[in-house]
């Protein structure tokens, strides 16, 4: 078991290999659905799309956050943020099958969605999603950028991010301050992270701005912190 995590944390600190799954459209601009439409859209997709579990040597837990914990994030991101971020990145750290990183590029109030994730299996299956995403809106694809990569990734900079989702409920200690220090270093003033689990210690360059009980796939009722960058 301790070899086991052991492997876990290197894969998540040290993957250096990012490959980046283009999702471009050159013809039309993107279209912004509201939070209601965007859920509707996804829901068939994401109901026929295959399901991702742990395997292997990554061992890592799985699980989505609901349609309607998306809706109160873009919502709550729209009003909490300054204009200067208006064009900002939304970043979901470990984006599995990319449910919030195609809703927030349907609904959300940023110029691109990004997903990060390190499992080869589970970017794929994002791909799919985006696929059939583009049969019904063509366009979609234009604001979606997938990467299989570690979030840790040295060449990912935090500083165009307007809201971070971080679904950290998983992560030991080491995992979750190296995280959290990135994100404090790198992070513009006033951008949002949503996270299900706070450290110990919060640093300096966060407040936190509330708790919110919201529905996951693997409880109705899950926290998420709320924090700002300062």
């Amino acid at each position: 078991m301790d070899n086991q995590v052991s492997k876990t944390r290197r894969l998540l600190r040290t993957r250096g290999a990012t490959r980046r799954v283009t999702n471009s459209s050159k013809t039309l601009g993107p279209v912004r659905l509201n939070v209601d439409a965007a859920s509707a859209v996804l829901a068939p997709i994401y109901n026929d799309l295959p399901p991702t579990k742990a395997a292997g040597q990554h061992n890592l837990t799985y699980g989505e956050i609901e349609w309607p914990t998306l809706k109160f994030m873009a919502e709550y991101t729209e009003k909490a943020t300054p204009a200067s971020l208006a064009k900002g990145r939304f970043y979901d750290l470990g984006s599995g099958r990319g449910r919030a990183v195609l809703y927030m590029a349907l609904a959300g109030p940023f110029e691109q969605s990004v997903g990060i994730e390190v499992l080869p299996e589970r970017v794929a299956l994002a791909q799919q999603a985006v696929n059939r995403l583009k049969q019904s809106i063509p366009t979609a694809g234009s604001k979606i950028r997938l990467y299989e990569a570690t979030f840790m990734n040295p060449t990912f900079k935090y500083r165009d991010a307007r809201a971070i989702y971080l679904s950290n409920l998983s992560f030991d200690s080491e995992v979750q301050d190296a995280i959290f220090r990135k994100l404090a270093a790198e992070m513009p003033k006033g951008a949002l992270l949503f996270c299900h689990k706070a450290p110990a210690v919060i640093p300096g360059a966060f407040e936190v701005l509330g708790v919110e009980r919201l529905p996951t796939t693997w409880t109705p009722t899950s926290d998420f912190h709320i924090l700002r960058h300062l």
